[in-house]
């Protein structure tokens, strides 16, 4: 099965860091990068083909906790379909650390 063509990548909750890569076999690139806290909103978009060549990426979404609580939230928009939310990292400890990886099509 193909992983699904992403026309937008919004995160809506990063406490406290947050990166977001996409990779292939021959490298990857940092598509973001924010900080928030306090459970803060956040609203951050980014277009994938508007600055990525079309193909195959492995998306990872990297949390990082600074202490108190934690959480962390990234909604990919697929054309068609419904949107795909990646979220986790509660109850990380101070300086702990979630991931998660997922196949998308630019």
């Amino acid at each position: 099965m193909a992983s699904p063509k992403i026309i937008k990548i919004q995160a809506t909750a990063c406490d406290n860091e947050m990166y977001v890569l996409v990779s292939t076999p021959s490298g990857s690139s940092e598509l973001f990068h924010i900080k928030s806290g306090f459970n803060n909103p956040v609203n951050y978009v980014v277009i994938p083909q508007s600055i990525l060549p079309a193909g195959a990426y492995t998306l990872t979404v990297i949390g990082i906790n600074w202490g108190g609580p934690s959480a962390f939230t990234v909604i990919l928009t697929p054309s068609p379909g419904a949107p795909i939310t990646i979220t986790g990292g509660t109850g990380l400890p101070t300086g702990g650390t979630w991931n998660q990886a997922v196949a998308i099509t630019v």
